[in-house]
């Protein structure tokens, strides 16, 4: 997990889960412009059922995870905020008195307790980004945290999520530079079914040069790659976000 611990994690998620419950409920209607379709309601009503479909899975034999039909869908209107405050406060009671060693369910198999303090740190983060991202300038996300994120894409969602027919990789090659952050360089490498990286400063075909938070949420699609510092063959970019739809 890198620099950061679990206990870095939770206090994290304690963080951007306070952000995100303090959104005015006049902007729940509003949509995202980035995500096709979503409301701020959606996206507060979606991480409160991460969080509780989290504290389940927390509760869970490793061989049995929980359904996603086990955990109840957010309520319409205006109740989805008390709804998600009542979500963040299960979620940080489990992950307090849960031994953060115990395997317990997560989608990429058994693994121990203290993946899902990682997860929701990134998972709430993000989407709190979203939601701030529709009225004000929304606060970036940790320089720390950001690198962890990036290196979590990497290691768990690319492998399982990216779409390689999309990306077609073929030995193209793309650097990260976080401006801010003096660990934060990535240098991947696309394959036909698989991405290569290091944490290297390496010369690409393509490099992005960035905050950390924006690097992070360039990676998770969420600003758009013009919006950063790039050298090299930017079509790049746009391949890697059609393709990372995680």
């Amino acid at each position: 997990m890198g620099a950061l611990t679990p206990a870095d994690f939770q206090q994290l998620l304690d963080l951007e889960a306070g952000r995100l419950s303090e959104i005015d409920e006049k902007s729940l209607d509003l949509a995202i412009p980035h995500i096709e379709g979503w409301t701020v309601k959606s996206v507060v009503g979606h991480t409160g059922w991460v969080l509780r479909y989290a504290s389940t899975a927390l509760q869970s034999d490793p061989a049995n995870p929980p359904s996603r039909s086990s955990v109840a869908e957010p309520p319409p209107g205006s109740e989805v905020l008390e709804w998600y405050r009542e979500s963040t406060v299960m979620a940080k009671e489990t992950l307090a008195n849960v031994d953060l060693d115990t395997m317990v369910p997560t989608f990429t198999g058994p693994q121990p307790a203290s993946w899902w303090s990682r997860r929701l740190a990134h998972e709430v983060s993000v989407h709190r980004w979203d939601a701030q991202s529709v009225t004000d300038s929304p606060d970036p996300i940790d320089g720390t945290q950001a690198i962890d994120g990036i290196d979590e894409i990497l290691q768990i969602f690319v492998p399982l999520r990216m779409l390689f027919d999309t990306l077609k990789g073929s030995g193209e090659t793309m650097h990260l530079h976080a401006t801010d952050e003096e660990t934060g360089e990535w240098f991947m490498t696309f394959k036909p079914d698989s991405i290569d990286w290091e944490r290297s400063h390496t010369k690409g075909d393509v490099a992005a040069r960035a905050t950390a938070s924006d690097l992070f949420l360039l990676m998770w699609g969420r600003i758009a790659p013009k919006t950063v510092d790039v050298i090299g063959d930017a079509s790049l970019l746009d391949r890697w976000q059609a393709a990372a739809k995680f």
